[in-house]
């Protein structure tokens, strides 16, 4: 009969084995460092844009340096048509995108993601129902929706925010559902349920734990996406009333003046292209980290 293993020879064994995989995922890299850097400029100007040395981004200076200007100490992306300072407007343009993109998305979130979680785990006729009615909302166009709405409510920013959100529902809903689907028949929920837990228990206290993660993600995705919407119904005209500057609206000034100043056209599509990057890459870095967690789901 072999003799039985020393306790040093198990514990050699033991730190010769490989790290569990949640210690083996792999750092995230000096890009998305860059990005968060990128995110978090962003929303320090969104939220002290008032304290910060800026110019009043709607009032117009028709002494120096005059229209369309290029940069100068005074005006360091020059001006525009009206002889407004850019980077003021700028700075104030990624005030109204971020708040339009974090409230349409938190209602998105809030709505979608409740409902996607109750669906997945009550199933029956309620899965059926909020199923359809979801599905049948994706199938819509959302960028003509969401214009034949703003066209018929009136143009706010809180008209935007909420109709956005509304819009972004569905696609949130099949997300968090599919999450949710995962993990809705594990042991631990058979077990809370045959202890007689409430739905909403069961979904508050074992389910979401287990889909915040995804639900994490989601948001940072959707959080890119309603800011591009936003920017394109602004320069289609369906956004904020002028003259409170959005990225989108600096764009449609720049393509409506006949003008060669280069951070006219370019400063607000550089803003556009660097946030939804960011917000993508950290987004993907994410998925990436969690994956291992919802594989075990």
């Amino acid at each position: 009969m072999p003799e039985p293993e020393s306790h040093e020879a198990l514990d050699a064994a033991v730190e010769e084995a490989p790290a569990p995989l949640a210690e083996r995922r792999d750092p995230m890299g000096a890009t998305f460092w860059v990005c968060m850097g990128w995110l978090g400029l962003l929303a320090v100007v969104a939220v002290f844009a008032k304290y910060l040395p800026l110019q009043d981004p709607n009032a117009p200076n028709y002494l120096d340096p005059g229209a369309n200007a290029g940069p100068s100490l005074g005006h360091l992306l020059g001006t525009d048509a009206l002889t407004r300072d850019i980077l003021s407007r700028l700075a104030y343009g990624a005030r109204i995108s971020l708040v339009i993109g974090i409230g349409a998305t938190a209602i998105g979130i809030g709505i979608g993601g409740s409902l996607g979680m109750l669906s997945a785990y009550v199933r029956g006729r309620f899965d059926a129902g909020v199923s359809l009615v979801m599905y049948s909302g994706l199938a819509f166009p959302a960028i003509i929706a969401v214009i034949a709405v703003i066209s018929f409510w009136g143009r706010s920013q809180w008209h935007v925010i909420l109709v956005l959100g509304l819009f972004s529902v569905p696609l949130i809903f099949r997300l968090v559902r599919a999450a949710t689907l995962s993990c809705a028949t594990k042991e631990y929920v058979t077990a809370a349920k045959s202890q007689g837990a409430t739905a909403l228990r069961v979904v508050a206290r074992d389910i979401f734990p287990n889909v915040a993660p995804s639900l994490v993600v989601y948001s940072v995705f959707t959080l890119g996406g309603v800011i591009a919407t936003e920017g394109a119904l602004a320069f289609l005209g369906f956004s904020v009333l002028p003259p409170t500057p959005s990225w989108g609206t600096l764009i449609y000034d720049a393509s409506n003046d006949a003008t060669t100043n280069l951070p006219l056209i370019f400063a607000p599509a550089i803003a556009i292209f660097l946030t939804l990057f960011s917000l993508n890459y950290v987004g993907e870095r994410f998925r990436r980290r969690y994956e291992p967690l919802e594989s075990r789901l």
